[in-house]
């Protein structure tokens, strides 16, 4: 769905219009769960925060004036929320913390995995140790970084979802970017194979340590979305560190979000705000 398309729902919703409500849902919810998930580092706390974010957009339809484009209006009203979100369960952690982490791990004995479980631990390794990345990163400077690296959004466009002149807007991805720079030359083995760091070395002693359940992993067993282009997955040739970060897939908001969302609209006790 284009934006016109997007922006006529947007209109016919706010109008009462519960069919067009229910494309605008469907049009938004993934792009904000995404963004959840990387600002807040669990799938429980971007589920709640998603959920919240939907209602906000749905209940404010009416407000749109069409003065930027659909998703920039909604990617406002998220990144407002996120911002200003309870910390989430995974935001206690420090990028000296998450160092010291992964050293222990290269020095622990820990029993070897069997194959196929050291693989998939191994991907979640991968995934947690790149979120944990972001959540070192004070709130300013991650959603910068994930609005301009990972979801990729022109750096005016950002700047105006963060209502900041555009040069602060770069101050800010700048200093996000030196930050995990610096860390990923010195710790990564993806981002710099001479450094001893491998997802697949970590494996074994974060199960050991009970850092990692294989029978209840947070991101390698997620609902994703199928993209075109580069498999989401693919690290044999990593160009840069937003490239590791990007490695996430394209998560798929759970249903159990969505079914509460859309349970609300049939019920009518959500009501769209008229123009």
């Amino acid at each position: 769905m284009n934006d016109a398309e997007l922006g006529d729902d947007v209109r016919r919703a706010a109008s009462g219009d519960r069919d067009a409500a229910g494309r605008v849902l469907a049009a938004i919810q993934d792009p904000i769960y995404r963004l959840a998930v990387r600002m807040l580092g669990h799938p429980a706390d971007a589920e709640d925060a998603t959920q919240e974010v939907l209602i906000v957009v749905l209940t404010h339809l009416g407000s749109f004036r069409g003065e930027s484009a659909v998703m920039t209006w909604v990617w406002r009203i998220a990144a407002n929320h996120m911002l200003r979100a309870r910390r989430g369960r995974r935001e206690t952690d420090s990028l000296e913390a998450l160092d010291e982490r992964l050293e222990r791990g290269l020095g622990m004995q820990a029993p070897e995995l069997p194959d196929a479980e050291a693989a998939l631990v191994a991907r979640e390794v991968r995934l947690r140790c790149s979120e944990a990345m972001l959540l070192g990163l004070d709130r300013e400077l991650r959603i910068a970084i994930i609005l301009g690296d990972l979801l990729e959004l022109p750096g005016d466009e950002a700047a105006a979802v963060l209502e900041i002149d555009p040069a602060a807007y770069r101050k800010r991805l700048s200093r996000a970017r030196a930050r995990l720079l610096e860390f990923m030359r010195r710790r990564c083995g993806l981002f710099e194979p001479s450094n001893r760091c491998r997802c697949a070395k970590q494996a074994a002693p974060a199960v050991a340590a009970g850092i990692i359940d294989p029978s209840a992993l947070l991101f390698a067993g997620h609902p994703t979305v199928e993209r075109g282009g580069r498999a989401a997955d693919e690290v044999g040739a990593i160009l840069g560190a937003a490239e590791v970060l990007r490695s996430h897939p394209d998560y798929a908001t759970p249903d159990a979000v969505l079914g509460r969302i859309r349970e609300l609209l049939r019920s009518g006790a959500l009501e769209l705000l008229h123009d």
